[in-house]
């Protein structure tokens, strides 16, 4: 054998190489597109996955057990700021020292002092994905969804005595009066305040308002009438068309005493005598009447009683500083330090205001005067609107 000239060899190799190359292309290609597939389905994967989770972020609301625990929130708040409060008391050593410290944290969440008329709680919300409609706005069913954590919230932070002797607030019936939508992912507030009581209902007032950056809408904003004289958040509201109704507290005995001519004029009346803009310039969108009571148990508790035991009255200029009278007697009751307990409160409130003679009854002196002129009126108001949609029934 010859030996082959070292060109020859390498000229060989520079082929076999080109072969190779030539062989191995398409299949190099073929890898390309494969890694080009997955790198964009995991992509499209990793995007739908994040898209998923904005929705899910967005209509959290809607996961089960969320609205339970959006109801149930202000009461666990309350329940872990208590157990905090005991475990602070540990380290006082005075059995005293440690009254004064849970009375004194008592008093504090009491609004001691306020006009109920005067108390509102405001809540602030925004319009999620999952409680708005096709319409691109708040559905109407997602109103009552909402108000349900509200209300209850707004109860415990304007009612606290309640929570120690576990009354409740069970709700009776809801009267909306839609005036405008509530756009899409918009922020808006749910303001809660006491309108009218008798006997045995409270009625509680919600508006559902929104802040405008539009001065130029916002001055033109008007409302569709003016607003009755007088003082009172229920001045806005007024029924006319009928009869000037009754200013008795007494509920009457049967819903078919109005017509339906009748009802139509106070809904009308109702409707056109509210405001749609609120003192701070907020246009009003919704307003809703909750009619609820007070009962711990079964046992329904007169709404006065409640209002006075948690620091209410129609008088002027008290505080907590500077508390009125008929606190303390309500201190002598429910306050461990000074000589009461929960369990004294609860007999009170269950049946045991029955006993007190009709002069000594301080809750009614709290709330007297100029307040129970004010409470007369918005009742006739409010149970006008009642009565109303009662004898709807019967058209």
């Amino acid at each position: 054998m010859f030996p082959l000239p070292s060109t020859f060899g390498m000229a060989f190799g520079d082929a076999l190489n080109s072969s190779s190359r030539a062989v191995n292309l398409p299949a190099f290609e073929g890898l390309l597109d494969q890694v080009s597939l997955s790198v964009i389905s995991q992509g499209i994967v990793t995007l739908i996955k994040a898209v998923l989770c904005v929705l899910l972020l967005l209509c959290a609301r809607s996961l089960p057990f969320v609205w339970t625990l959006r109801v149930f929130r202000a009461l666990i708040v309350w329940k872990l700021q208590h157990k905090w409060l005991r475990f602070r008391m540990l380290f006082k050593f005075s059995h005293e020292a440690r009254l004064k410290m849970e009375d004194e944290w008592m008093d504090s969440q009491s609004p001691v002092g306020d006009n109920p008329f005067d108390k509102v709680v405001s809540s602030r919300q925004w319009a999620s994905l999952d409680e708005c409609d096709i319409n691109l706005h708040l559905s109407n069913s997602s109103y009552a969804k909402t108000l349900d954590s509200v209300r209850f919230s707004a109860m415990a932070k304007m009612l606290p005595m309640l929570i120690p002797i576990n009354g409740w607030v069970p709700l009776a019936a809801t009267h909306y009066h839609f005036i405008r939508e509530i756009p899409m992912l918009s922020t808006y507030e749910i303001r809660t305040s006491f309108g009218a009581w008798d006997q045995k209902w409270i009625y509680v007032v919600s508006k559902f308002v929104r802040k405008s950056t539009d001065k130029k809408h916002k001055r033109n904003e008007k409302p569709d009438s003016p607003p009755v004289e007088g003082s009172g958040r229920f001045d806005m509201i007024r029924t006319p068309g009928s009869e000037p109704l009754s200013l008795s507290v007494t509920p009457l005995p049967s819903p078919i005493l109005h017509t339906g001519a009748d009802t139509d004029n106070i809904l009308k009346g109702v409707a056109a005598g509210l405001s749609l803009v609120e003192a701070d310039g907020a246009t009003v969108h919704t307003i809703a009447i909750s009619q609820v009571c007070f009962k711990i148990g079964r046992i329904t508790v007169p709404p006065s009683l409640i209002l006075a035991v948690n620091g209410y009255t129609g008088a002027g200029g008290h505080s907590l500083a500077s508390p009125h009278q008929q606190w303390f007697e309500s201190k002598k009751i429910m306050s461990k330090l000074h000589g009461g307990s929960p369990r004294k409160l609860r007999e009170l409130l269950t049946g045991g205001w029955r006993n007190v003679p009709e002069k000594e009854r301080w809750w009614d002196q709290a709330l007297g005067g100029n307040l129970e002129a004010q409470r007369v009126k918005n009742l006739a108001l409010i149970e006008g609107l009642r009565r109303g949609m009662e004898s709807a029934a019967n058209l």
